[in-house]
């Protein structure tokens, strides 16, 4: 068994991304640097949708594998200076929302359970998901801060030799996109050639600047060639029919969070594997919802001139580019990411990590996917907290946050484009559920009639991201733009010294949101935080919005409205101090209102 010493051990422009795309490069994530610290660079991997503007141990447990390597668990070591634990309210929220959750069931229902057809006619909807019925595990509020206090590791970082999809070095894909403490991380692994390969565990976190910590690694585990990708005729989903090749338990003492399996061949070739370790039963201050679904909408694995497809494009073999006359209808968990293995956009979500892991917040962490089965109950939470892009949403995941809203649990929304097309959740072909996200994107009713309708824009179904949200998606923003302030003696500004009419260089960038007159807007009380003048691609003057809204149950709804709110927060290279003190006043307001 090797052992390991603990002590040794996004906002790219949209035509650049689109540029890129359509040439079918991916390349690595470029490393940025600030005191010290360095991660994957947002100018590669946070900022270019591609939408047309219209309107993210110490218990001597020992994990396995499943075939001979051995895996070290690595070791808990104190850095020099933990970090200070805010006040919880974990405690009061369990048994206030317990009985709002209940008590607003049936209020919620006003306006779940049934949605519109194009015609404005109403047909059932889905059956709704249920609310998990056990009593929540006990909160662990200093949990965050005390897993910060440990020794980091930038060794997560990949490096200068990431895996290409064209050759294959090294490329993998997890079974499951979130796995509890106690669960299986099974990998399905390709190398170009047979020959060992390494696999290190990293949860990604703050450190004292390091922003990962090594929880695991094994060594020497036999990898060889599988079988290329390939299309399914009818939907254009890519899907890699592997192999199970390495697994391991999670401990039940690894915190919950977003982790890399960071895949090493013999030649040093490097591949991530992201996949989140979920608490769906634990309750929290703050539940943050990853939001891998858009991720993979995005994923065009493999660029390689032939077979890759995503939601937005597809690689045409006769001129080894991409098309968007190509785009799957479908697209599936079964394969990995494209280019070195980094998720689209998934350093917004790690920005954010980094900046509330390092203030010691109570955090709970799920996918969508736990929001579309209901197998987490926003009741048991201050706050829901979406920091990422957040696009692509089922019917059931909608209903989820339309209950926590109804109940008065607070929501977060810190970057743009959100709830935006609606999809449904398929099994893969041998019957495996939680693989494929579908969205046909058309209007055609024939192609897609079951139940609440087709799987296009919310708002195309009579149900506008803005009646949530208080705003809705504008357009992709060329370039990066100042954000405006209004209402700077309201309290989400104080403390920052801002005044109306200040501006915040770069702070509108990626893609932005605004309310839109014509669409639906929420019940209760709405300040516009900010109103930002921009340009979109096509050279057209827009407006972004930051909007607060107090609904009728009392509950707040932020809505930041640009890709750059998250990484204010924690990306050294955008951080900006007063977008820090207003979320810090937000999050304090979410803690006792």
């Amino acid at each position: 068994m090797t052992t390991l010493d603990p002590e040794a051990s996004c906002t790219r422009k949209a035509a650049a991304s689109k540029a890129a795309d359509a040439a079918g490069t991916a390349s690595a994530p470029e490393v940025w640097e600030a005191g010290g610290d360095s991660q994957a660079s947002p100018e590669q991997q946070s900022g270019g949708s591609t939408e047309a503007p219209e309107v993210s141990e110490s218990s001597g447990a020992s994990a396995t594998t499943a075939m001979s390597a051995e895996v070290a668990v690595v070791g808990d070591d104190a850095a020099d200076s933990p970090v200070p634990v805010p006040e919880s309210a974990s405690a009061f929220v369990v048994a206030r929302r317990a009985f709002l959750g209940a008590a607003a069931l049936g209020a919620g229902l006003a306006f779940l359970g049934h949605s519109a057809r194009p015609d404005g006619s109403l047909v059932p909807g889905p059956a709704a998901p249920s609310v998990p019925s056990g009593a929540a595990l006990s909160a662990r509020p200093g949990m965050i801060a005390e897993e910060n206090a440990k020794r980091g590791d930038r060794g997560w970082q990949i490096g200068d030799k990431p895996a290409s999809d064209r050759i294959g070095q090294i490329k993998g894909y997890a079974t499951e996109a979130g796995i509890p403490p106690g669960g299986r991380l099974r990998l399905k692994v390709s190398v170009d050639r047979d020959q060992p390969f390494s696999v290190e565990i990293y949860r990604l976190g703050y450190y004292g600047g390091s922003a990962g910590r090594l929880m695991a690694r094994a060594d020497g585990i036999p990898g060889k060639r599988q079988e290329p990708a390939y299309q399914d005729p009818q939907s254009g989903a890519v899907v890699c029919a592997w192999e199970d090749t390495w697994e391991t338990e999670i401990p039940h003492d690894w915190p919950g969070g977003a982790y890399f399996a960071v895949l090493t061949n013999a030649e040093g070739f490097r591949n991530y594997v992201q996949f989140t370790v979920t608490e769906p039963e634990r309750a929290g201050d703050f539940l943050v919802v990853l939001p891998v679904m858009t991720c993979q909408a995005y994923n065009q694995y493999p660029i390689d001139g032939r077979t890759g497809r995503s939601l937005y494009y597809g690689q045409n073999p006769s001129t080894g580019k991409a098309s968007a006359d190509l785009k799957a209808r479908a697209v599936s968990f079964d394969r990995p990411y494209s280019g070195a293995g980094f998720p689209h956009a998934f350093e917004l979500n790690h920005s954010f990590i980094r900046w509330a892991e390092q203030r010691g917040y109570d955090l709970v962490y799920a996918t969508d996917f736990d929001l579309h089965h209901g197998r987490v109950d926003p009741g048991r939470h201050r706050a829901l907290i979406f920091p990422g892009h957040d696009e692509y949403w089922s019917w059931q995941m909608r209903t989820t946050l339309e209950r926590a809203l109804v109940a008065g649990v607070h929501a977060a929304f810190l970057a743009a484009n959100n709830i935006y097309w609606h999809v449904r959740i398929r099994p893969s072909a041998d019957g495996a559920a939680d693989r494929v996200v579908f969205c046909n994107k058309s209007a055609e009713w024939s192609t897609d009639s079951a139940a609440p309708g087709p799987t296009v824009l919310w708002r195309d179904l009579h149900r506008p991201e803005q009646e949530l949200l208080g705003i809705q998606y504008v357009s992709v923003v060329d370039g990066s733009h100042p954000l405006v302030v209004r209402e700077a003696s309201h309290w989400f500004w104080e403390g920052t010294g801002l005044r109306d009419g200040d501006t915040l260089a770069d702070m509108v960038s990626g893609e932005a949101d605004r309310r839109h007159g014509r669409a639906a807007t929420p019940r209760g009380e709405s300040v516009f935080l900010a109103e930002s003048p921009y340009r979109d691609p096509r050279g057209a003057r827009q407006q972004q919005q930051s909007v607060l809204h107090r609904n009728e149950s009392g509950g707040l709804v932020f809505t930041a409205g640009t890709f750059r709110w998250s990484q204010a927060l924690g990306n050294p290279r955008f951080e900006e101090p007063r977008v820090q003190r207003a979320t810090e006043n937000l999050f304090r307001r979410f803690l006792v209102d």
